[in-house]
């Protein structure tokens, strides 16, 4: 973390421990450097990863036909503000072992033994660090809806260091509004159970004699917002600490994977929001929490990614994918909702949402589930559809980088790009 010492002091309420940093508010002028680079560069990405990949004939749409996959239907909502691309992949071979090359465009097995070790270049969410964050508390997040192993982690830095996800909604709430200037106090106020809104009081009084009464409406629904991540924690806090005797260990779990995932993704949009960082990724392990389906809750679904065509088994994966983009469907909905000044917050962000795995039940790591959205890639609702083999995944990075501003025309294995085929 840099020091916030440098700071404009209106970028952030302190006291007792918190550190609050706040949305950009009209009312407040910020410094004429400050002002340049928020005009300038206050773009946003989020790239969200699955290590099973998406059924693929729920997921890919038919030329020709107008009916809506099932994986899908969910994000028909918002059906003008994404692209589908598919036919896209890396050009690799390596089953699961492939999928951490997803934003990498890479596989590079190294055997040791009859042990394979993947060894990775820098990731796209990396890349857009290095010009996005430059002025931002933290260059990047890295989340998890559950925990995951090092094998399948989504971002990777420049020395190939693999950017290990945090699946604890506690510690990544710490991470964002906790003073870790101020630890012995930071420590002090978290012990006692203070709400982080506490901590900013006299600060936060201070400042709603500064703002207008447009500012004031934002921070008081900015607040709302900090305030109800604060109680979804605290419920999912006070299950892990009430005593549940002959409880299997599985349902002593405080909460659902989906409902981490939704509590990742609110914690996303306030770190956005508030610049404490302008990209992050959200990774979707193959297990970890249990996932409720039809009343029964599953440590996994790595069976179900396996089906081997039969039905039953393809039905449940077909539910538990739903899920996946109906969280992400939320997640949009709420970057909408946010004010960025002029603009929506979706309006701002790009999202990448995919997989380094195109079928779970063969292996294969060809035609790749893509879905980009928001930001400034002129999407129209189209499905771009390509003939396997002819595009690579990485140049639909290039575009996508160069969407944000970023000056780039090449990535990893990249031909080219396909922004002339975003219109």
């Amino acid at each position: 973390m840099r020091n916030v010492a440098h700071f404009n002091r209106r970028q952030f309420l302190r006291g007792a421990g918190g550190l609050l940093a706040l949305p950009f508010l009209n009312s407040i002028p910020l410094p004429a450097a400050t002002a340049k680079s928020v005009a300038d560069v206050r773009r946003r990405f989020v790239c969200v990863g699955t290590f099973l990949g998406m059924y693929p004939g729920e997921w890919h749409p038919t030329p020709g036909s107008t009916r809506v996959p099932k994986l899908i239907e969910p994000l028909m909502e918002h059906r003008n503000d994404f692209t589908l691309v598919s036919g896209v992949d890396h050009g690799i071979n390596g089953g699961h072992k492939g999928t951490p090359s997803f934003l990498s465009g890479v596989y590079q097995p190294e055997y040791i033994g009859e042990s394979i070790m993947v060894r990775n270049q820098i990731t796209l969410d990396q890349v857009a660090a290095k010009h996005l964050s430059r002025d931002s508390r933290f260059s990047s997040i890295q989340l998890g809806a559950s925990e995951g192993k090092p094998s399948q982690t989504l971002s990777w830095d420049e020395n190939g260091v693999p950017l290990l996800p945090q699946a604890d909604p506690v510690k990544v709430f710490e991470r964002l509004f906790v003073d870790d200037l101020n630890p012995e106090a930071a420590d002090r106020a978290m012990g006692f159970q203070r709400s982080v809104l506490d901590m900013v009081a006299d600060d936060a009084r201070s400042l709603q004699k500064e703002i207008d009464y447009e500012d004031r409406q934002k921070i008081d629904a900015y607040f709302s917002s900090i305030r109800d991540v604060e109680k979804r924690i605290e419920r999912q806090q006070q299950w892990v600490n009430t005593p549940k005797p002959g409880v299997p260990p599985l349902l002593e779990r405080p909460t659902t994977f989906h409902e981490n995932l939704d509590l990742m993704f609110e914690m996303t949009a306030l770190a956005l929001q508030h610049d404490s960082t302008r990209v992050a990724s959200i990774e979707l392990p193959a297990g970890g929490l249990p996932i409720i389906l039809g009343g029964d809750q599953l440590s996994g679904y790595h069976g179900q990614s396996h089906h081997g065509k039969d039905p039953e088994v393809l039905e449940e994966l077909i539910r538990i994918e739903q899920m996946h983009t109906r969280s992400l469907a939320k997640f949009m909905t709420r970057l909408k909702e946010i004010d960025d000044g002029g603009a929506s917050l979706f309006d701002r962000t790009q999202i990448l949402f995919g997989s380094g795995l195109g079928n779970g039940s063969s292996h294969s790591n060809k035609n790749l589930p893509v879905l980009v959205a928001g930001g400034d890639l002129n999407h129209t609702g189209q499905d771009l559809i390509y003939e396997q083999g002819t595009m690579p995944l990485s140049n639909v990075f290039v575009s996508m980088l160069q969407g944000l501003g970023i000056d780039q025309d090449r990535f990893a294995g990249s031909t080219g790009n396909i922004n002339n085929e975003l219109i």
